[in-house]
Parts: C-alpha cells; structure tokens; sequence
C-alpha cells in the first residue's frame, strides 16, 4: 500500500479480464484533493476497473486527465493495465511509463514489484523523465525478444518431438524385420543341416 501522501491512487493489472495484481492507495481521511469533489479516493479502484473494461481493443494505449485526475490504460493482450493518479503532481505520462515497466515483468513478480516501482514517481524533471523512457523502451524490446524466441522454440519443439516419435517407431519396425529375417535364416540353415544328415553329404544330389 502506498503513503497518503503519494500521488499514485491506484494501479492495476488484469490477465484476461481477471486481477492478477493491484497496488491501492492508503486512505489519508480527506481525499488528499485527488477526488475532484467526487467522495475522496473510494471510488478509483471501481474507475481503474471501468478504465480496463472499456479500453478499446485497437489501441495500445490510452491517456487522459479529467476531475483532477491523470488516467492511463495499458494494452498488451492477454493483459490490461491501469493506474490513476492526482493531477497535476503525477501525470499520466508518468503513468504510462510505469505501466510499461511494470508490463515487462513476469506474471508472478508483478505483484510484489508494483510498490518498488511506484516509489519512483514522478520523475523529478524531463530530463529523468526521457531517462526512464529510454530504460523502458530497452527493457520493452529484451522483453519482445525474449517472447520471440520462446515462441519460435514452442514452435519448433513438436516438430522434434514429432520426428524423435517418427525416428523411433521407423527403428521398431526395422528391428522387428531384422529379427524375423534371421529367425528365417537360422530355420533354413537347421533343414539345411538335417538335409545333409540324411543324406549323408551331397550323395542324394548324384543319385
């Protein structure tokens, strides 16, 4: 939970339309000037979920203020995330940005990293500002690429898994032939044998 005094309300990552982590904010008794008139801070938990349930689908992201509030909604499918802060202390570029970060993480960690990372806000100046943007954007693509290659190994690996199967069913049934042929060869080298008891040699070929 954050401090009272901080200007990040609420944060919020949902997985396919379920909360898989949120980071609240602690109630200060008066709103803290963050709720516009509107009954203090209750009511941003319901507004960040209203925020995921109405993103549109074609945008990757969306940002605006209004109420004296600063609003970012982060698409990235299967996750949606959202944060609400006072405006103009936290703006909702701020936000984004810690949205993104946050984006990046592993599902289980996402959780318990929130407070660390919101800790940081605001950035003190632009400068810090396009720091963090450019750290964001360097941790975005290691992200991309490592999902990258662990879809072209997800795709590879039935293929292997496929093949190994194929190579070793092909190898039972040589095995298996292998097997039949030399019964067939050790059966006939047995008449063969009784043949020339019999016959004491090649004797019976002459007569």
């Amino acid at each position: 939970m954050l401090p009272a005094s901080h200007p990040l309300l609420y944060a919020c990552a949902y997985r396919d339309s379920a909360l898989v982590a949120e980071l609240a904010h602690a109630d200060d008794g008066g709103g803290g000037g963050g709720g516009g008139g509107r009954g203090g801070d209750d009511d941003v938990p319901a507004v960040a979920a209203a925020l995921v349930a109405e993103a549109p689908a074609h945008h990757r992201h969306v940002t605006h203020t209004a109420s004296g509030r600063a609003h970012a909604v982060l698409l990235a499918p299967p996750l949606v995330l959202a944060a609400v802060s006072r405006a103009p202390q936290l703006p909702s570029s701020h936000l984004l940005l810690f949205l993104r970060r946050l984006r990046c993480l592993p599902g289980h960690r996402m959780r318990d990293e929130m407070p660390r990372l919101a800790l940081r806000l605001p950035f003190p100046d632009e400068e810090a500002l396009a720091r963090e943007s450019g750290e964001v954007a360097a941790v975005e693509a290691e992200a991309e690429e490592a999902e990258r290659r662990e879809g072209e190994l997800s795709r590879r690996t039935p293929k292997r898994e496929r093949r190994a199967r194929g190579g070793g069913a092909g190898w039972t049934w040589r095995r298996k032939l292998w097997l039949i042929v030399l019964a067939d060869l050790v059966l006939l080298c047995v008449l063969f044998a009784a043949w020339l008891a019999v016959c004491k040699g090649f004797s019976c070929i002459g007569r």
